[in-house]
């Protein structure tokens, strides 16, 4: 499994998350929101501003995030809308992972329907700007696996 690094910026106008290879400097990806906008909305790019790759969407309520590359939808994620635990449906063409967060722990395991971990996003603990760990196999892109930690920050823990 791969493994990145997704860090929140600090002191930037609206959000921004630098994603890079655990422990190192250079910035492989950068995602930034939109500002103003009624419900949450995230662009990806190679480095600091680079290439598009893809675009993450939500509803309103923060229940259901697209994402899209090149016009084409390339996943997407649901969330309960009202739930004692954190849980997530992920759907990547025809297949269906689920994720179970718990009630206070931020760690994620999206799995198949036998049990294989595919991705898992963990939050880590930190109390300036948050950082996530993100395990992805080749079965996902990349595009989908990161974004996926950004719609998990927005729902969860981004409380704007």
């Amino acid at each position: 499994m791969e493994s990145y690094e997704l860090t929140q910026g600090v002191m930037s106008v609206g959000s921004v998350y630098h994603v890079r290879k655990p422990r190192t400097e250079p910035t492989l990806f950068t995602i930034r929101g939109e500002l103003m906008t009624t419900a949450p909305k995230f662009h990806l790019v190679e480095g600091d501003s680079g290439k598009a790759l893809a675009d993450l969407t939500a509803n309103f309520i923060k229940t259901r995030y697209d994402i899209h590359a090149g016009g084409k939808v390339m996943g997407g994620l649901v969330f309960p809308a009202v739930a004692f635990k954190k849980k997530l449906t992920l759907t990547v063409g025809d297949v269906e992972y689920t994720a179970d967060g718990g009630v206070f722990k931020g760690v994620f395991q999206c799995k198949t329907s036998d049990g294989t971990v595919v991705l898992e996003i963990a939050k880590e603990l930190s109390f300036i700007r948050d950082t996530f760990r993100v395990k992805t196999d080749e079965s996902l892109p990349i595009e989908v696996a990161l974004l996926s930690a950004v719609a998990i920050h927005s729902r969860f823990y981004d409380y704007v």
